[in-house]
């Protein structure tokens, strides 16, 4: 299915509801799908985005991932070459992982991924964090809940917003939203339903593609980071910053959490007193 006939729905400004008529688009803009940069808060959005049902069946991150890693591979084959050779990079200040984030600042408890594809982020989980999950691909759900299940955990099949609200208040001592939310029709809804479901001492680990990175003012409308029509937001520090505060977190960034140098964001969110 060509990108121009999937099915898809309009959006104002997803973090703060601003009119996306009254937002100037992006230069970077993909011509199927209009990008724009909120006039209000700052955040750049796709104004059209798939509907979720397109998801499973056109552009899972599953079929995207690969997809991308081949455009990125033609396009510019010594600098993709050299990215996926240097990736040990990543974990230079700490393990890049949602595992290793969990591990790190979760306490033992049910754990949740957002978006967990495979299972493959909590394969390093340590004992006494119960992987659970949520996963809009229905194969990869299967595969995630091979692995989950005989710990004790479950995974569901949905989109992210679909699936936090079947799940129960006040649950889980960690939750990661890793390479999520920039694919999240409704950031800011999965953002507070995250709160919910979070313990009163737990934590949300955040991965995001970084706009404001200098390999996006190098590369332009090549950098990895744009992949139209699956991200749909653009974040940048102080858009992510804002949007979780809004939603009622307290928000730091990991040590190599927002540097220029770095392709992507990595945020701890904890619930605000």
């Amino acid at each position: 299915m060509e990108s121009e006939s999937l099915p898809r729905t309009h959006r104002d400004c997803p973090a703060c509801g601003a009119a996306s008529a009254a937002s100037p688009l992006v230069r970077y803009q993909h011509p199927d799908w209009p990008m724009r940069r909120c006039s209000a808060c700052e955040l750049i959005y796709l104004e059209w985005v798939p509907e979720y049902g397109a998801l499973y069946d056109e552009i899972s991150w599953t079929r995207q991932h690969k997809k991308e890693e081949l455009r990125r591979l033609k396009a510019m084959p010594i600098l993709a070459r050299l990215d996926m050779w240097t990736r040990w990079r990543l974990g230079l200040f700490g393990d890049a992982t949602p595992a290793g984030g969990l591990n790190a600042w979760a306490k033992a408890g049910p754990v949740l991924d957002v978006g967990c594809s495979i299972g493959k982020g909590f394969d390093k989980l340590n004992e006494g964090r119960i992987p659970h999950g949520i996963e809009i691909d229905a194969k990869a759900a299967a595969m995630a809940q091979e692995k989950f299940g005989p710990r004790g955990g479950k995974v569901i099949n949905s989109d992210g917003v679909g699936g936090l609200k079947q799940l129960p208040g006040k649950y889980f001592t960690g939750v990661t939203l890793w390479s999520y939310l920039e694919h999240e029709a409704n950031p800011r809804e999965a953002l507070i339903e995250t709160r919910r479901v979070l313990t009163k001492d737990g934590i949300a680990l955040v991965k995001v593609p970084n706009f404001n990175c200098v390999n996006r003012m190098v590369l332009g409308k090549n950098w990895p980071g744009f992949r139209h029509p699956d991200h749909v937001q653009y974040f940048t520090p102080g858009t992510l910053g804002a949007m979780a505060k809004k939603a009622g977190f307290d928000v730091k960034f990991r040590l190599y959490g927002r540097i220029p140098t770095n392709d992507n964001m990595y945020a701890i969110l904890k619930p605000a007193n």
